[in-house]
């Protein structure tokens, strides 16, 4: 079966709205010798007064010990054993994680030797890059006046990490730790109505294809043969094709032939922004393949990890001059990384999984720690799920933060923006989507505000393609995600 025998279904893509140039950085508009404190500054500006509804809503009537808690605006002013709330950004204190001052001291002056990760498993891999000593790491609230420890038995049972705006429910019982019984997000951005239009559409997320010219690319072809309906003539897979009317290739679409596989043991983010992504051999592999596609469905590509791009979120899309033959097409497109856009009016925001792989590293403990102590600190239900690989709370919670990349610029470089943090969301999209997972896995989550409607979101964690053979089929009309395996790995 050839390719120009499937008729797809069309969707229907607005050239524009007002989320579709949120991450692009205009070249000549660029300037990097802002300080990275603005960018909170704008994200405090942007969700402080959201946090600060949702806590009013919830405990402006509410007593600790028969005693009214009251707000405080300032950290600073919070006054022991007073029964109180108030709104900060949290700042983890992690033995762990990287600090840029001693990675650069480490590069000049040396540090220890790379150590190959063949000699680790894959979990252990994700370990020596994590941030987490269990036993010793600390919550903190800070804002412009100050910061305080947070203590209390909740915080075993949800999700911070650096970066996030929340506002929390408590009381100073020891000087300088507030002791924390509730938590509350900032409201969630509206959602614009969607009508449903019984069209059978359906979207395809492929993401980690890793092309490379020394890798076998037979999986990679079997997927092209499948799309293009030379794999499998039976007249329902012919007709489950024709309804894929839009392909997203979620990022790490090459992976480096002379790449070395190593990781750094002393977290060394100063030399690893200096490997290059660069691959010629690979990247002609991969024009060729969207190219192929390009024939018979439309492609968006999104920059991830692997890829010859920025270093830093948001990634701009790929260069064009990588593209000499699928750039020929109309219905190619390069996207950022993130990247909001519509389709049959369904605006969906996603990400190539940089964030969420960062706030992976929160949880998961570092190398160093031993796992067997029972303080270890992977009893706690929530993050022992997160420790087993399974990244779908990390989703809902960004969700829940109404931020998607809050470790930036933190232990995740960003652009230093200055009048804006576009990672924090006035909008709640229909469909967020994630990148280069372990493993498929999909949510429904219904975000609440004081005064907007509920805003319900399908979550999907798009698997990595090279290592599952899995890709992730979206239902434009339910919104009903599944995971369609191509081939065994």
């Amino acid at each position: 079966m050839t390719s120009d025998r499937i008729l797809r279904q069309e969707s229907a893509v607005p050239q524009e709205f007002k989320h579709s140039d949120a991450y692009r950085l205009p070249p000549g508009a660029r300037s990097y010798g802002n300080q990275f404190n603005k960018i909170y500054g704008q994200r405090v500006k942007k969700l402080k007064s959201r946090c600060l509804k949702m806590a009013n809503a919830k405990w402006k009537q509410e007593t600790i010990n028969d005693t009214r808690v009251v707000y405080v605006n300032k950290i600073l002013d919070v006054k022991s054993m007073t029964p109180s709330y108030t709104i900060g950004t949290v700042f983890m204190d992690m033995k762990y994680k990287p600090n840029i001052l001693e990675d650069v001291s480490n590069n000049v002056y040396g540090a220890e030797d790379v150590k190959s990760s063949a000699d680790l498993s894959k979990l252990d891999q994700i370990r020596a890059q994590a941030y987490s000593d269990p036993q010793n790491d600390q919550v903190m609230l800070e804002d412009e006046s100050g910061r305080m420890i947070l203590a209390g038995e909740i915080l075993d049972n949800i999700l911070l990490v650096t970066g996030v705006v929340v506002g929390v429910l408590g009381m100073e019982v020891d000087p300088g730790i507030f002791t924390v019984v509730d938590v509350v997000y900032p409201e969630a951005g509206a959602q614009i109505p969607r009508s449903v239009q019984n069209t059978g559409n359906k979207l395809l997320f492929i993401s980690g294809l890793h092309i490379n010219p020394e890798s076998n690319l037979a999986l990679v072809e079997i997927l092209k043969e499948y799309l293009m309906g030379e794999l499998d003539t039976a007249p329902e897979t012919i007709e489950f094709l024709k309804s894929i009317t839009e392909v997203v290739l979620a990022g790490d679409s090459i992976k480096c032939s002379d790449k070395s596989d190593q990781v750094v043991l002393e977290k060394d983010k100063y030399r690893e922004l200096n490997k290059s992504n660069y691959d010629a051999d690979a990247l002609k592999q991969l024009d060729r393949f969207v190219s192929e596609l390009l024939n018979s469905v439309p492609v968006t590509i999104m920059p991830g990890d692997s890829d010859p791009s920025e270093s830093s979120l948001p990634k701009q899309p790929l260069h064009p001059s990588f593209f000499s033959s699928a750039g020929q097409f109309t219905n190619f497109k390069r996207a950022t990384n993130p990247t909001w856009f519509e389709i049959d009016g369904l605006r969906l925001l996603g990400t190539s999984g940089e964030n969420i792989n960062d706030i992976f590293k929160y949880f998961i403990p570092n190398l160093e720690v031993d796992l067997s102590e029972s303080s270890a600190g992977t009893d706690s239900p929530v993050k022992s799920e997160i420790i087993n690989e399974s990244r779908i709370k990390l989703l809902e919670a960004t969700l829940h933060w109404q931020n998607i990349v809050p470790t930036a610029p933190d232990t995740l470089t960003c652009y230093p923006y200055e009048t804006e943090d576009p990672f924090s969301l006035d909008e709640t999209p229909h469909v967020y989507f994630v990148g280069n997972q372990p493993k498929f896995e999909t949510s429904e989550l219904t975000l609440f505000s004081a005064k907007n409607s509920p805003a319900t979101v399908r979550i999907v964690c798009v698997p990595d393609f090279s290592e599952t053979g899995q890709v992730a089929v979206l239902d434009m009309d339910s919104l009903e995600c599944t995971a369609l395996q191509i081939a065994a790995t």
